[in-house]
């Protein structure tokens, strides 16, 4: 592969982020080339069930670990919160500042306000955001958010016209699992049993099986992989390349952070990648029925996929099974202690424990194999595939095991400095921050009275950096006292001053200073809230309810276009809701209609995106929709403040939030794609004739919009008892 590169971010640091779930996988990534690490607490955080995540013991000894070697920290608490747990999450992430965290991960608008409000910790967006347009990223660079994680479902298109029109670092998913819904858009699993993704426990309805369509798991996407269209992303603008996977195993962290870390420094030197190299390993540590490039180009493979779990590497096929044995004829070659799984499902797997080859025992071979074992619903004919490379374990372990990063420092002493102390003084070619750090010891030299403190003993003292990061290349020791007696262990708490100050240095966060004063300048009006409010999808539907009397009625337009301006001119609607998933080009769409005309400032735009406030924020009357999870009082207000005038909670909120409106009962969008699942499965022209059916034999409405993009959404049924707003979609 050939790499001509003409890298928007060329002078910049490119940033490769690597998931942690625990201490052993935050090893593996560091030590694989990781520049920066994500990981959770044990609350507030989107894995909050699926990974082990740190306590309050280990979380400042692993933060540590990975700031003294240049790698920076981010903190996931990227879910939203209720009001009884506001006063338990500024206390973490004032803990997690104070340990060295270089910013946090946020998702929930209450806690953004509080944190600029009251800290100086950077903070990045998640992709819980859904910021999948440039005005939402400028809203947020606003109110000094460092970094946007752009929704994942972002074509590089989309990236580059943000990168072309705004300063402010982006971080996109390089690898891994993919989201069917658009992240921080899905009530789902939520309305399905109670387990909300927005707050860390989602049960992953898109992984069960459904039928109806072509595959059993039309829902559930295959994983991304992008190591052949680095040089595309790179021209992209990207400043962080983030892998996904804090729920898997450390070995996984090992291998893709190596193996993307390798890939980017050959692309930055213009060098080729070893594609198919990479790819089978990543295949072999992870993926979901082969990869699929994602969104970047709007890959139509991405719903292709015929399980939901890791499908491995193909071996061959199952030839024969009698007497406690499996013979296969393997296409690659095996190992004892390969994990391999059989058939379509792959839910039938085992753990070689031993290898024969035509009947001859052996470590690792290919063609004509055997091994022991005692399975069910193993058939001659049987695909197998290896889930598990026990070589690359050992690769994995050796990453893992092989921590020698070292601070390499010239190191000069003097010996009676101010006439009788003694001054340390440490420079480094590689790293500014540990330029001209001193340390002068309290200690008074005394005159030796039978032998004095030689060179060599200062020398062999100084240079004991133990298990440290730091390594003194040159020790230069300079006299300017006679015959000086130091005891031992005033020369080693010297040596351990100096490091604890250097330490200190490495450890220190990066601050940003919030304008207080933006969007907090003046007091909330809040609206009145006693309303009956009807949202539909028609006006055939909108003449169904003339007869009852709503306060306001909301079109949800399938098509964006004149005729929703006339409905509204014509007073049969008081305003439009905008769908949740709207690119740049969709609010150009809106735009060109709403801007134009003055008397549409009387108009309802419900926006469900942070984008559409600050694009329509003036031209009219806005409403908060359930997009934007307003869930805490402090979101609410911060809606407010942003120019909302008037807020309609989240689905997950629960019990009503105060100067809210929400959701009574109908249905609702509760998964919101780029584009369309059923689509993929049955096509646009079968979508009205053939269902999907999900595991309780109820039948998965899918309906789509166009604006400039056409984007679908299922309709999930709700009833809220205390809600005001009516949704008759269906």
């Amino acid at each position: 592969m050939e790499n001509k590169l003409n890298i928007k971010t060329q002078n910049k640091k490119i940033e490769l982020l690597a998931p942690v779930g625990d201490e052993r996988g935050l090893k593996a990534a560091v030590n694989a080339g990781a520049d920066a690490v994500y990981f959770g607490t044990k609350s507030f955080n989107a894995r909050v069930g699926a990974a082990e995540n740190f306590d309050d013991k280990t979380l400042e000894e692993n933060i540590k670990f990975a700031k003294l070697r240049n790698v920076n920290v981010y903190i996931t608490v990227n879910t939203l919160v209720y009001n009884d747990e506001i006063d338990k999450v500024l206390p973490l992430i004032k803990s997690v500042y104070n340990m060295g965290a270089d910013a946090i991960i946020i998702q929930d608008l209450g806690i953004i306000d509080i944190v600029r409000n009251n800290l100086n910790i950077p903070m990045h967006a998640s992709t819980q955001m859904s910021c999948n347009n440039l005005d939402s990223v400028k809203l947020l660079k606003s109110i000094g958010i460092d970094r946007v994680v752009l929704a994942r479902e972002m074509s590089l298109e989309n990236i580059k016209f943000i990168r072309d029109n705004i300063d402010i670092e982006l971080e996109t998913f390089v690898h891994g699992a993919l989201c069917v819904s658009f992240s921080g858009q899905c009530a789902y699993s939520y309305l399905h049993g109670g387990r909300s993704a927005n707050r860390g426990a989602c049960a992953q309805p898109c992984r069960m099986e459904y039928t109806g369509g072509k595959t059993d798991y039309p829902l559930s996407t295959k994983d991304l992989m992008t190591i052949d269209i680095i040089p595309n992303l790179l021209e992209s603008g990207i400043t962080s390349f983030k892998i996904e996977g804090r729920a898997k195993r450390s070995e996984y962290a090992a291998i893709t952070a190596s193996i993307y870390r390798h890939a980017i420094d050959l692309v930055l030197e213009n060098k080729n990648i070893p594609i198919e190299k990479y790819r089978e390993s990543l295949m072999k540590i992870f993926n979901r029925g082969g990869f699929s490039q994602g969104y970047y180009y709007n890959s139509k493979d991405i719903f292709e996929n015929y399980k939901p779990s890791h499908d491995g590497e193909y071996i061959g096929e199952v030839s024969a099974y009698k007497k406690n044995k499996i013979y296969i004829k393997a296409e690659k070659e095996l190992n004892v202690y390969d994990g391999l799984s059989f058939g379509d499902s792959g839910k039938v797997g085992m753990q070689i424990s031993d290898l024969y080859k035509d009947n001859v025992r052996v470590e690792r071979a290919k063609g004509n194999l055997s091994f022991s074992a005692v399975l069910k619903n193993v058939n001659i004919g049987d695909e197998v595939y290896r889930t598990t490379d026990k070589l690359q374990m050992d690769e994995a372990n050796k990453i893992i095991e092989g921590d020698n990063f070292k601070h390499s420092l010239n190191l000069n002493c003097i010996i009676g400095f101010d006439n009788d102390k003694i001054k340390l003084t440490v420079n480094s070619k590689y790293d500014e921050r540990l330029n001209s750090i001193e340390y002068i010891s309290y200690y008074i030299i005394q005159k030796a009275k039978t032998k004095s403190t030689s060179k060599e003993d200062i020398f062999n003292s100084l240079s004991k950096t133990g298990n440290t990061v730091f390594e003194f290349e040159n020790i230069n020791i300079d006299f300017k006292f006679e015959n000086p007696f130091i005891p031992v262990k005033i020369l080693n708490e010297a040596r351990r001053c100096l490091i604890e100050k250097l330490e200190n240095i490495l450890i220190q966060s990066k601050q940003i200073n919030y304008n207080k004063e933006i969007y907090n300048e003046k007091n909330i009006n809040y609206p009145n809230t006693d309303i009956k409010v009807l949202i539909v999808d028609s006006e055939e539907k909108l003449n169904l309810y003339s007869d009852i009397h709503y306060d306001k009625k909301i079109l949800l337009p399938k098509v964006y276009d004149e005729n929703m301006i006339n409905l509204f001119e014509s007073k049969k609607i008081d305003g439009i809701i905008l769908p949740h998933v709207t690119f740049d080009k969709d609010i150009e769409v809106i735009k060109n209609i709403i801007y134009r005309e003055e008397k549409l400032k009387d108009m309802i735009v419900i926006c469900n995106n942070l984008g559409h406030i600050e694009a329509f924020r003036g031209k009219c009357i806005l409403w908060a929709g359930i997009g934007l999870n307003a869930i805490n009082d402090y979101s609410v207000d911060f809606l407010y403040k942003l120019g909302a005038d008037l807020v309609v909670s989240a689905v997950e909120a629960g019990k009503s939030l105060k100067h809210t409106i929400s959701v009574k009962e109908g249905f609702i969008p509760a998964m919101n794609f780029a584009f369309c699942p059923k689509s993929m499965s049955i096509g646009c022209s079968k979508c009205k004739e053939e269902d999907i059916i999900d595991h309780n034999g109820n039948t998965v409405i899918f309906d789509c919009v166009k604006l400039y993009n056409k984007t679908s959404f299922i309709l999930e049924k709700i009833k809220n008892k205390s809600g005001s707003i009516y949704y008759y979609l269906y």
